[in-house]
């Protein structure tokens, strides 16, 4: 079975896909992270996944591939050299495993995210976060609840992994937005207690404590005031609100 190693850079976190002795790194801001953790499990570098193209997600590529010679795999809209364009609907073979790209723009107009079906692993770089999700740059809400709506629909069980762990801030602004909610409540005081535990979180439990998943329920919508509004514009409404908390 492959496994996920977790590498914290500020507050970015960074994956390795682990098989063997052969790894994936994932949205590696940092190169020199990534290369001790190489050297310190004795692995190889096969391939670096990008999920969009901010620095703070891409800064270690060309440093990485050129010590290693990996391939640069990552979407369109952005100035990274990649090896190998991907988007909807391709798959990137790693080791044993076929992983699945997704296109779920809204944080950036060229956001993909990255499925293992087979581990049950979703890496999704600045879209959805353990709590919330990501501000809309080049993106917009529309655009950002579709994508939403993609990941959603993914197995309960499925595994998320983000870039960043917002999770206390977005729960406590989840609280407040949404009061009567106690799997928030009770999760905001699980996260508080042990901010190292319930990382990463599962599909099922963000559907049940994010309300960024959920703009399309009438709890949601009411607690927005738009109890008749389309869940994009909902959706438009509570990023609005997230972003002056």
């Amino acid at each position: 079975m492959m496994r996920c190693e977790i590498l914290l850079y500020g507050d970015n976190f960074f994956y390795l896909l682990i098989d063997g002795g052969r790894a994936a790194v994932v949205d590696p801001g940092n190169a020199g992270v990534v290369q001790r953790a190489l050297q310190d499990l004795g692995l190889s570098l096969d391939c670096i996944l990008i999920t969009h193209h901010h620095g703070d997600h891409t800064a270690g590529c060309l440093e990485l591939k050129r010590a290693t010679g990996c391939r640069l795999i990552g979407p369109t809209g952005g100035s990274v050299p990649f090896d190998t364009l991907v988007g909807e609907g391709n798959d990137v073979s790693f080791s044993s495993a076929l992983i699945s790209v997704m296109a779920v723009p809204g944080h950036t107009q060229h956001d993909v995210a990255y499925y293992l079906p087979s581990e049950s692993m979703l890496f999704v770089g600045d879209v959805l976060f353990a709590g919330g999700c990501g501000r809309l740059f080049t993106g917009d809400a529309t655009m950002m609840w579709s994508s939403l709506c993609r990941l959603r629909s993914l197995p309960g069980e499925t595994r998320i992994y983000g870039g960043h762990d917002y999770r206390i801030d977005s729960l406590r602004f989840a609280a407040d937005f949404e009061p009567q909610n106690r799997e928030i409540q009770e999760r905001l005081s699980r996260a508080v207690d042990d901010p190292q535990a319930g990382f990463p979180s599962t599909l099922a439990e963000e559907l049940q404590t994010n309300p960024f998943l959920r703009c399309d329920a009438i709890a949601v919508k009411d607690a927005a005031g738009l109890p008749t509004a389309a869940a994009e514009m909902v959706f438009a409404e509570l990023r609005r609100r997230k972003d002056r908390w």
